[in-house]
């Protein structure tokens, strides 16, 4: 997958541990796939990272909100397989801000059924369903999450 120089919004990402934040984050920013493990808040390019445990531990949710308000989109991540939702029903409502979900690993050939049911019950506004290893996919999201206005 190529670097793009396409500019992105600000945008947080928020959800469970290895839902594949960081990688996602580093395929938009660079088109590299790179994963590690995100210890504390931080940033990718113009991406706020967050660990896991920030939203599987509500005593960190105000973390994530703080944080939020630096960000242009907010984007929950729930993989194609999880069958439990992460995100408390219309937790999108705590966000001053457009919040938008994001299916991830669809090449492990989950049903993103309960995926989509999850994002929806969280009050996402629209939902994007990609793999990392899929460019068309991460280009969807990018053009979406891009600085520059779509024909």
């Amino acid at each position: 997958m190529e670097q793009t120089n396409q500019a992105l919004k600000t945008v947080i990402m928020v959800g469970r541990t290895e839902v594949g934040k960081t990688t996602l984050a580093n395929t938009l920013m660079y088109g590299s796939p790179e994963a590690r493990k995100t210890q504390s808040i931080g940033r990718i390019g113009s991406i706020i990272d967050t660990p896991g445990e920030f939203v599987e531990n509500p005593i960190y949710y105000r973390a994530i909100l703080l944080n939020a308000y630096d960000a242009d989109i907010v984007l929950f991540l729930n993989e194609a397989n999880e069958k439990e939702s992460i995100f408390p029903p219309n937790f999108a409502a705590s966000f001053n801000r457009e919040v938008i979900g994001v299916i991830t690993k669809m090449d492990l050939g989950g049903d993103a059924t309960r995926a989509r049911k999850n994002l929806r019950e969280a009050g996402v506004s629209r939902i994007f369903e990609i793999s990392v290893h899929d460019a068309e996919s991460v280009k969807q999201l990018r053009d979406y999450i891009s600085q520059e206005p779509q024909p």
